[in-house]
Formats: structure tokens, C-alpha cells, sequence
């Protein structure tokens, strides 16, 4: 049988020496496919965050679990894996990945007297902006930052987006990622997640709404290049029973 990868739980970005950026996700999710696959004869790779539980396959055989703290790591996890000319017959990537990563910190007061001191040279807005993304007065994050900044503010910029490298890397495995909203309607919903489905080249997108999961539903709503496919699976089961047929 073809390894299969699977990747969980949240991203964690760091803000300085203790601070990060990071979500709710606990990588359950994938450690129980992890588990399932593993028990119908798979051999498993799972890459989880450091924060992820999984002792309750410490001891099983034909699985590696390989541990990563941000995006980067996740990415050049994903890209090692891929080289390693192991045949893979699906990709997971249910891991929470987020958004935004810290650029550089700085205080308010800071930034303010900065931009007064260059105020001559300003002529634009445009002016302003290259001095915000590039300010003299960025505080050093290889430590700890003093805890008593009232006036603390974090550049955030954007993540790279792992889903869009994966086809390169694993061009004849089937691809299963998943699509987070909130309250918005349906249409919507499998819309966003046709439209990652068909830019990324995945085979299958699972959609899911928060609000929905707030209230209990876990309703996993799969997702084509052509759109909602009628099928909705709610048990890390289901998903699994749901990539076995598709490998076939």
C-alpha cells in the first residue's frame, strides 16, 4: 500500500521569544485518520505542530510522525517528503495553517516620532507607507519583549500557502484539503472552496462552516473543480472510508 500523508493541528508564528500567533485547532482530527489508516494497513506519515497529542499511536508500526512549529517548517516538511522518492497515495492537509506571521514589532510612540523626524521628506502617502513597512523604530524579537508595553504593535504579513505547492510535489497523489468559513451561506461556502479546489489542483476541498461547528454539526462538505458533490461526511470515519474508495 502507498503512504499516505496527512498534516495537523494549528501553525504557531512567532511574535518574539515567547509571543506567537497561532489557533484553536488540536489536530484530533488527523491523528485519528492517522490512526484508522495505520489499522487498515497504511503506511502513515503525519506532520503535526508540537502542540498536537499524539501518544495514542506512539507505539504503532509503519508510522512517522515528524513535528513542525510554523508554515515554513510545514512547507519544507512537505517539499523533504516529496523528495524522498517514497510512492505517496494521498495528501491530507487538514492543518490549520494560518494566515499571517509576525514581520516586526514596534511601539506606537515609536513609530510616531520616527514619522515626525522624517516629516520634510514626506510628499505622499506612499511616502508614509514605505516608512511604516520598513521603520527604523522595529523592536528586537530575538527575545523576550518587556511585558509592560501598552503601546505594543505587530506588522503581520502574509503565510505562504502550502496548499498551492502541493500538486508540484505530489503530482499523482490524491489531494484532500479543507476550507474554513463562518456564517455565510452555503453557496458561498462551496463556492470558496470550488475555487481552491480548481487554483491549487486538488482533487477534493472539504468545506465547513464555524458557526456550524459551534453548534455542534460537523458537517465535512466535499468539494470538486466543479463544485458541491452531494456528499457530506462528519466522522474522521467517514473521511477515511471516503479517500480508500477514491484511491481505488
Amino acid at each position: 500500500m502507498k503512504r499516505i500523508i496527512i498534516t495537523g493541528g494549528p501553525t504557531n508564528e512567532p511574535i518574539d521569544e515567547v509571543m506567537k500567533i497561532t489557533n484553536m485547532s488540536t489536530g484530533k482530527l488527523s491523528v485519528r485518520l492517522g490512526e484508522l489508516f495505520l489499522h487498515a494497513g497504511y503506511p502513515v506519515c503525519l506532520i503535526l505542530n508540537n502542540s498536537v497529542n499524539a501518544e495514542a499511536l506512539s507505539e504503532a508500526e509503519n508510522l512517522e510522525i515528524l513535528r513542525v512549529e510554523t508554515t515554513d517548517e510545514m512547507l519544507g516538511e512537505l517539499e523533504r517528503q516529496s523528495a524522498r522518492g517514497i510512492k505517496t497515495g494521498a495528501v491530507i492537509h487538514a492543518s490549520a495553517v494560518g494566515d499571517y506571521k509576525s514581520d516586526f514589532s514596534f511601539l506606537l510612540e515609536d513609530m510616531a516620532e520616527e514619522l515626525f523626524a522624517k516629516i520634510s521628506g514626506i510628499k505622499s502617502a506612499g511616502d508614509i507607507l514605505e516608512i511604516m513597512e520598513n521603520p527604523d523604530c522595529r523592536l528586537d524579537d530575538s527575545s523576550k519583549i518587556s511585558s509592560y508595553q501598552k503601546n505594543l504593535t505587530v506588522k503581520l504579513g502574509l503565510t505562504p500557502k502550502i496548499i498551492a505547492r502541493l500538486r508540484e510535489w505530489y503530482p499523482d497523489s490524491l489531494l484532500i484539503g479543507c476550507k474554513l468559513l463562518e456564517n455565510v451561506p452555503k453557496e458561498e461556502l462551496f463556492s470558496a472552496a470550488r475555487l481552491l479546489c480548481e487554483k491549487n489542483r486538488m482533487d477534493y476541498v472539504l468545506a465547513n462552516d464555524l458557526a456550524e461547528l459551534r453548534e455542534g454539526k460537523v458537517a465535512r462538505y466535499v468539494v470538486d473543480s466543479r463544485g458541491y458533490t452531494g456528499v457530506s461526511l462528519e466522522k474522521p470515519e467517514d473521511i477515511f472510508k471516503f479517500t480508500v474508495e477514491k484511491l481505488k
